[in-house]
């Protein structure tokens, strides 16, 4: 197979039923191989479903009429490659890959895949063959579609669904002046807002403005807050808002709605997503910073939502409520746990105007900022010699701090060069204990010397 084409099999009819709702249905799709590929190129991708012998079936109401079916491919589309996943990111649990977006639009799409969505399990052989190819779709978990759902209401349901959408957006509140805001999610009948500094009350009229993705085009709804997500203290984090229903369905309106949740759904095809507490934020941005052309990584916690975006290894912004730049990044990186998600994708206005400086400076001066707040926040012992106590847990990873890496390297112990090179890894403070073939009070001490001459950074 050349490098131009790729197939995707499927195993059951509800394996191609759940990927085709979730993702094709969409206009795109992961597709998990080593292969490598380079973003825009064009490529095609053969739909192979092994539960069906096509060479036994006749398809349609002309009984006479078989399916056409060299080989085996019973669907062959174009496509666009968006996001490629590199190999070497499998060391951190990613899954290495390609994006596709289709050149057919979702109507075409549906009317190519009804035929196939038509075959159901009893057209499945008692046994098929478990055999896994090298290119072999990655199904992530979706609910089961069971039972027949006519067109209409198919349509609606999926219309009203919300798809996480983070674009910049123009509010107009009734009682206030108008205000720029980053959505979360987006559907055919609302939108969900970080809030910053500016209240929005349930119940307030407000009007929103929506931009197109590809172009100028721009939309206003009206709209009503009808409900606010709240943060572990309290905080009000975000705010829903429902659309005037006539309004969100006017053609102009959901062309620009259609558009936004699409790129969406694109951005995150293949996207990795986990817990912030396995590697640390500041190891992620780094890694992703290192490995991906562009990116954007938005992390989640007790119903707070922040952004860090970056190209070519530069830091471009970050934002967390009310924060930005520089506090927004010390402040997240300041979690110890939360959720991430990571999108191959970065503002294009960001990329072109933005401020940028490297990613390791960045994160340095970030994690040293969050080194000094904890000194100054009363780090120092009872007795006041002015000597610093270092807790460290066993979450706790680490930065290196590469000046004084150099000059300490000559002086380091054996198991201070062990405990640093993991620690360079990304490693816990639970897993160096765990990995190191010393007593845990020889790898505490030698974490405390390293943290003591700075050459360690706890994060």
């Amino acid at each position: 197979m050349s490098q131009e084409s790729v197939q995707i099999r499927f195993a059951s009819p509800n394996d191609l039923r759940q990927e085709f709702e979730k993702n094709i249905a969409n206009r795109g799709i992961f597709i998990a191989t080593e292969l490598e590929f380079e973003v825009r190129q064009v490529i095609d991708v053969e739909i192979v479903l092994d539960y069906v012998d096509f060479g036994a079936v006749r398809v349609g109401s002309d009984s006479t009429a078989e399916w056409d079916a060299p080989e085996g491919v019973a669907l062959s589309l174009r496509g666009e490659v968006v996001h490629c996943i590199p190999a070497e990111m499998a060391a951190s649990g990613a899954t290495p890959g390609v994006a596709v977006q289709f050149d057919d639009g979702a109507s075409e799409l549906r009317k190519s895949f009804e035929p196939l969505l038509a075959f159901d399990a009893a057209l499945a052989p008692e046994s098929v063959d478990d055999s896994v190819s090298d290119l072999t779709l990655v199904l992530e978990p979706g609910e089961s579609q069971s039972g027949a759902e006519s067109e209409p209401a198919g349509r609606e349901r999926r219309s009203a669904e919300r798809e996480a959408v983070r674009v910049p957006v123009r509010i107009m509140p009734t009682m206030s002046p108008p205000f720029e805001a980053t959505s979360r999610d987006l559907s055919a009948t609302g939108i969900l807002l970080t809030v910053r500094r500016v209240a929005l009350p349930v119940g307030e009229v407000v009007r929103t403005c929506l931009w197109h993705p590809q172009g100028d085009l721009s939309v206003e709804i009206d709209g009503q807050v009808v409900r606010e997500v709240k943060n572990k203290s309290g905080r009000i984090a975000a705010v829903a808002i429902a659309f005037d229903r006539s309004q969100a369905a006017d053609p102009r309106t959901s062309e620009v709605i259609d558009a936004l949740r699409q790129a969406g759904h694109r951005s995150r095809l293949g996207g990795i997503s986990g817990s912030i507490v396995d590697l640390g934020l500041a190891n992620m941005l780094q890694m992703f910073g290192s490995t991906a052309p562009r990116g954007t990584l938005v992390v989640e916690r007790d119903g707070e939502q922040g952004w860090i975006a970056f190209a070519d290894a530069q830091l471009l912004g970050a934002e967390l409520g009310a924060l930005s730049g520089h506090d927004a990044l010390v402040a997240m990186l300041d979690w110890g746990d939360g959720r991430f998600q990571f999108e191959a994708t970065a503002d294009t206005q960001l990329v072109a105007s933005a401020d940028a400086r490297s990613i390791e400076a960045a994160v340095f001066k970030a994690v040293c900022a969050l080194d000094e707040r904890g000194k100054t926040g009363g780090d120092a012992d009872d007795n006041g010699d002015g000597d610093e106590a270092y807790l460290i847990a066993s979450s706790t990873t680490f930065l290196v701090d590469p000046e004084q890496e150099s000059a300490s390297r000559s002086s380091l112990k054996k198991t201070e060069e062990a405990v640093l090179e993991l620690a360079k890894a990304g490693m816990t403070m639970g897993k160096l204990e765990a990995i190191i073939p010393e007593p845990a009070e020889t790898v505490q001490a030698a974490l405390e010397s390293l943290v003591e001459i700075g050459v360690l950074i706890p994060r």
